[in-house]
Order: structure tokens, then sequence, then C-alpha cells
């Protein structure tokens, strides 16, 4: 191991250290942004928009070995070798995905930086359009021909007791279900009015996000299918919900649907 990256010379990782009550450097300057992160906080620079984009620490991490079939391994490290994981700066990308980062001189003498969460509270929200909030006790159902399998309300299974209601002539959900083809892992959201006609006029072209145990689940426009049913076909995004609901069974869940023009 070099002599510059023992613990003994790396600054210590301990936020209560770079508490300070004094001026340290100037609010928005890197200087501020970096004992900002050492301080575990989330920074982000105005010039990144609002796609996600933020910058986090991660502490160091003693006595790891090479473990057999790992990624160092295959790359030709000793197999057993011991080593630290350093501290260092990770980005956050657009695409939720994490990558060591370092700044460029433009980053260092920029003044734009700034808290994450500051960023995404000053983000201009955007009012749904139609907005319908319901109490969806999740059943469970398997058809006679086994062929399909139901998670959330059906008229054969689980409950629906509507809270609130704001889109026109919309009397009311028949079914709100997960679906899925027993043979395969497709698996899609159905959502069926009591005045199909109407669900359609009003609902076929809005972006669905469902908000339920304070989460959001972007379920994008749906498909209309003969029936009139609206089909929501597996968005990435979708996939925590359809865990939620198949973790939920008999459960209650207070579930808001928000319609947003696309």
């Amino acid at each position: 191991m070099s002599d510059v990256i023992k613990p003994e010379n790396e600054c210590p990782f301990n936020p209560e250290q770079y508490e300070c009550h004094c001026i340290t450097a100037p609010v928005g300057s890197f200087s501020w942004a970096l004992i900002q992160l050492k301080l575990r906080k989330r920074v982000a620079r105005s010039v990144w928009g609002d796609k996600g984009i933020y910058l986090a620490i991660t502490p160091r991490v003693n006595g790891l070995t090479v473990e057999d079939s790992s990624a160092y391994a295959v790359d030709g490290v000793a197999v057993g070798a011991k080593y630290d994981y350093l501290t260092h700066i990770d980005l956050h990308n657009e695409h939720g995905n994490f990558v060591p980062w370092q700044p460029t001189q433009e980053d260092m003498m920029a003044c734009d930086w700034g808290f994450f969460e500051d960023k995404v509270k000053l983000k201009p929200s955007v009012e749904p359009t139609y907005q319908l909030k319901a109490r969806l006790t999740v059943g469970e159902h398997t058809d006679s021909s086994n062929e399909f399998q139901y998670w959330g309300y059906t008229n054969v299974m689980g409950k629906w007791e509507e809270i609130s209601n704001n889109i026109p002539l919309f009397k009311g959900v028949a079914h709100f279900c997960l679906i899925q083809l027993v043979a395969s892992s497709r698996r899609h959201f159905l959502l069926n009015s009591k005045n199909l006609n109407e669900a359609k006029k009003h609902l076929g072209s809005k972006r669905l996000v469902v908000r339920c145990l304070s989460k959001e689940y972007d379920l994008g426009v749906a498909e209309i299918d003969s029936a009139t049913n609206l089909l929501y076909k597996q968005p990435e995004n979708s996939l925590a919900l359809e865990e939620l609901f198949i973790a939920s069974v008999d459960k209650t869940l207070e579930i808001e649907f928000n319609f947003f023009d696309n």
C-alpha cells in the first residue's frame, strides 16, 4: 500500500469535524460544496438542470478482500488480496446510476453550487388535470384456466373505497389490478371504469402517475384495448409498484391517481 493512501494520511472522515458556525467558504462556491459533501449533503450545480443529477460522498471501507469471480479477479488481481475502498465522490446521473466523479476546472471555479434538495423543492410543480383518491384492499385471484393471475381490485377480489374524484362524468373504478400471464413474466396494469367511454374520452391520452405510501410511480400513457380497458404495459418505473401489489395481498393501501396532459 502506498504511503499516500494510508488512513493516517487521509483527511479523517467525521462529519462533525466540518461543522462550523463561521464563514469558511462563499456559499455556492466549490469549496462550500466540498464541505457540504463531507457533511453528507447532496449538492448540484444549477447548470445541470432538473434531470436529477447530483453529487454524494461515499465513505472509506477498510479491509476488503478480492473474491473469486469478482470484477477485480477477472481483471487479474490476485484472489485474496487485501485492499481499502477509499473515500470518493460519486455522481448520480440522469438515468439513476452512480459513477465516481472528479471536478473539471469549470466546476471548481463555478459559484452556482447548491443543495440538491433545494433544487427539487424549487422545481415548478405541475398540477394534475384529473385526480382520483381511494382506499384499495389488495386481493389476489387466478382464473379458472390458470392462465392469468391478478392482484388488486376487480369484481371477484379486493375492495375499493373512493375518497375523492374530480374526473368529469367518471362514475367510479370497476377494476384496477396488476395482471400477469402465468406462463411468462409479462405484466401490466389494467384500469377499467364503470362508464368505459368516458374513461377512454377523458383519460386515454393522459399520463398516469400513481402515488402510494409517499412514493410516485409513473405508468405513462395507456393503450386502449377492444373492450375500452386502459392498459399500462410495464414501464420501467412501474416494477416497484408491481412488487408492492404482490406483497400487499389483504392489506389496504391509500392510493392516488394523478392524470397529466401528455
